[in-house]
C-alpha cells in the first residue's frame, strides 16, 4: 500500500543570494549563500521518488480493476434489460387440441442458452390453462399456450443469455 510522502518546501533566509568569487582569467565561481535555513524541506531522493512511482502504479492498477468491475456491471444491466416482443397466438383446433404455437426469432443473437422468457398475457378471448416456452436456441425459441382461447396476445420478455 502506498505510504504518502508529505513533501515540504525548503525555506531559507535569502533564497536567491549567492557569493561570487573571482577565480582568475575572467572566470567567476558562484556559490549559493542562502543564510539561515528556516525549514529543510523533503529530500529529493531515490526512496521518495520510488515511493511516488509505486503509488502511481498502484493507482493505475486500482483504476483498471474498477473499470473492469464497471464493465461487468454494465454488461449485467444490459443483459437484465433484455428484449421485448409482442406475439399473437391463434388456435384453429377445437378444445382441448391446440395448434397455437409460434417461433419467435431474436433480433440479437445470444451467447448462451441460459436465458429466461417471461410471458405476460395482454389479451385473450377465452380460457388459458398455461403458456409454455420451449425449443430455446441462440437465435430463437418457441412459445405456445394450452386452453380453450382462440386468440391470445402475449408480451414476451427475454432476460439473460448475453454474458
Amino acid at each position: 500500500m502506498y505510504i504518502p510522502v508529505f513533501w515540504k518546501d525548503r525555506y531559507v533566509q535569502f533564497p536567491r543570494r549567492v557569493s561570487v568569487k573571482d577565480v582568475g582569467a575572467g572566470l567567476k565561481e558562484w556559490t549559493p549563500a542562502p543564510g539561515e535555513i528556516e525549514q529543510r524541506g523533503t529530500a529529493q531522493s531515490e526512496r521518495n521518488f520510488g515511493n511516488m512511482d509505486f503509488g502511481i502504479l498502484e493507482n493505475a492498477l486500482l483504476v483498471a480493476h474498477c473499470a473492469e468491475g464497471l464493465r461487468i456491471v454494465a454488461d449485467q444491466a444490459k443483459d437484465n434489460g433484455g428484449q421485448f416482443f409482442n406475439v399473437t397466438l391463434k388456435n384453429t383446433f377445437p378444445y382441448p387440441a391446440s395448434n397455437a404455437e409460434q417461433t419467435v426469432t431474436l433480433p440479437h443473437v445470444l451467447n448462451n442458452l441460459d436465458y429466461e422468457v417471461h410471458a405476460e398475457v395482454k389479451s385473450q378471448d377465452g380460457y388459458i390453462d398455461r403458456i409454455e416456452v420451449y425449443g430455446k436456441a441462440l437465435n430463437a425459441f418457441k412459445v405456445k399456450y394450452f386452453g380453450s382461447a382462440k386468440q391470445v396476445k402475449l408480451r414476451l420478455h427475454v432476460v439473460g443469455g448475453m454474458f
